[in-house]
């Protein structure tokens, strides 16, 4: 499986086909970050993160026991379930590995992997829209903002590739 030759280039491409490649190479790294983390999650036991976030927190509410985030976060341990852990693990682990397998298929250039990516970058991107309507959190128009960034990236790259498709497609 070797690059398409006319895909967005680091040397000889433009600043925005450099950029793409960044987009799409953070994209692959939070992917295999996220099948890690899904990897961890199915292996913990609720008492354990409660225990672990009891630990990493001790000391910061000992200081100041009003601290809104180490309270959340503690408030947020004490909720979760084998369950919760069980969907966690199962959303970072496919989402991972979808988000890596995309990320090397549009770097290697693959002509379907622009539609496919556009499409799932919409799908999460509406999922987190979702999840922001439901719970606000600081992170997630964040993350949205990103995934929005490098879906428009996506989109730019693929009607390049098209027009050079169309370019080399041998007339009728």
């Amino acid at each position: 499986m070797h690059p398409s030759p006319n895909h967005a280039h680091w040397r000889g491409g433009s600043a925005t086909d450099r950029l793409f490649i960044v987009a799409v190479v953070i994209k692959g790294v939070d992917g295999a970050l996220g099948i890690i983390g899904g990897i961890l999650l199915a292996l913990v036991h609720p008492a354990m993160l409660t225990e672990l976030v009891r630990i990493l927190t001790t000391h910061e509410l000992s200081k100041n026991p009003n601290d809104i985030i180490a309270n959340d976060i503690v408030h947020w341990a004490a909720g979760l379930d084998v369950g919760k852990l069980a969907f966690a693990a199962a959303y970072l682990g496919a989402h991972g590995v979808m988000k890596l397998f995309l990320s090397i298929m549009l770097l290697m250039g693959r002509p379907w992997s622009y539609p496919v990516a556009a499409v799932f970058l919409f799908l999460f991107m509406s999922y987190t829209g979702y999840r922001l309507i439901l719970h606000w959190s600081w992170f997630l128009p964040f993350f949205l903002f990103l995934d929005l960034f490098t879906f428009v990236l996506v989109l730019r790259e693929w009607r390049t590739q098209i027009k050079r498709w169309e370019a080399e497609a041998p007339l009728s």
